[in-house]
């Protein structure tokens, strides 16, 4: 049964929260997911935030970080 999974965007400081999230069928697989966005949004986030560090935290359906992966180039 698919689970749903958040991904939210935070430097440390600042945190753009997920409301929709993916559904996946394991944490592996939205994992993978958030691979994909990471790869997909990297380059944009490099561009408009040099030198800071950003990373892509996973969140479970009752809000518990799961994952956190950086977002880098």
């Amino acid at each position: 049964m698919p689970e749903r999974f958040y991904f939210d965007i935070e430097n440390g400081t600042e945190t753009i929260c997920d409301e929709e999230g993916v559904e996946a069928g394991s944490l592996e697989e939205a994992l993978e997911e958030a691979r994909n966005v990471i790869s997909e949004m990297a380059d944009e986030v490099a561009e408009d935030h040099p030198g800071e560090l950003w990373m892509l935290a996973v969140r479970d359906v009752g809000g518990s970080l799961v994952g956190r992966l950086p977002i880098k180039k």
